[in-house]
């Protein structure tokens, strides 16, 4: 499997502070079947210098795990707060997506679903960027009207669910929100969005399983391992949201219910 978003590497944002953290939550991954994964540290805007410092941090955390015989391959990207600042730079994007593809992880606000973000996710398009949003399932806009979800995939926008989102512990509308945009292929990707090794894990196997009872076995293992391989190839992605049977496509169906 492949984890396309997830706080490992220590002291950069709020996930682990410690390499000896870092590398617990890189055992479980790799225990999980976690196979590669992409260290997504929190950006506020485009930021060069943040970013050649996530390189350096990623090399330096692959050395460890080579010696430490964990087998987790890791990758570059950021995650990346959707603002009109994202507005004022042309040039250098591609420093700042997953593995210098054309795949860009962003995140809106938890309590807002701003006015400017179609107008932000547009911009970035025409920039030849594919915006990846991650766990939209937790932005209370969305859970409020899951169809601005639809409105997004229509306009060639993907969603990163989180795999913890799918499981009894969840908030309640959290998991519903998740189950809908699960249900109407509204989401592509399933990762961890993990901080440490305890509360929010890289364990990527029970949601996985959630998913899977929700929309069937291939379809939720193309998120986990289809879909992030042609992301992290740069490729496009043909047919890319998985759907539980006899539910209406989301591109032939009206934006409201």
């Amino acid at each position: 499997m492949i984890d396309i978003h997830c706080h490992i590497l220590p002291g950069m944002d709020d996930g682990p502070h410690r390499l000896e953290e870092a590398l617990g939550m890189a055992r479980l991954a790799a225990a999980s079947g976690v196979q590669r994964m992409v260290a997504t540290p929190h950006l506020a805007g485009w930021d060069a210098a943040a970013m050649q410092q996530i390189v350096a941090q990623v090399h330096h955390l692959q050395r460890e795990l080579n010696l430490s015989g964990i087998g987790l391959t890791l990758v570059v990207g950021c995650e990346l707060r959707l603002s009109p600042q994202l507005l004022l730079r042309a040039g250098g994007e591609r420093a700042h997506t997953l593995n210098r593809s054309r795949y860009l992880l962003v995140e809106l606000p938890a309590f807002d679903y701003p006015s400017y973000t179609e107008a932000v996710i547009f911009d970035l398009q025409l920039r030849g960027l594919t915006p990846i949003l991650a766990h939209p399932e937790r932005n209370l806009g969305i859970q409020a009207d899951p169809d601005r979800m639809a409105r997004l995939v229509e306009r060639g926008v993907l969603g990163q669910l989180t795999a913890s989102s799918l499981l009894p512990a969840a908030e309640r509308r959290t998991r519903q929100t998740a189950e809908r945009l699960l249900k109407h292929g509204w989401v592509h990707i399933l990762a961890s969005d993990a901080h440490d090794a305890d509360g929010r894990a890289p364990d990527l196997a029970p949601g996985l399983a959630a998913a899977a009872r929700r929309v069937g076995r291939q379809p939720a293992e193309a998120m986990v391992v289809r879909i992030p391989e042609t992301i992290l190839a740069d490729r496009a992605i043909a047919n890319p949201a998985p759907r539980a049977e006899n539910v209406e496509s989301a591109y032939s169906r009206p934006a409201t219910e």
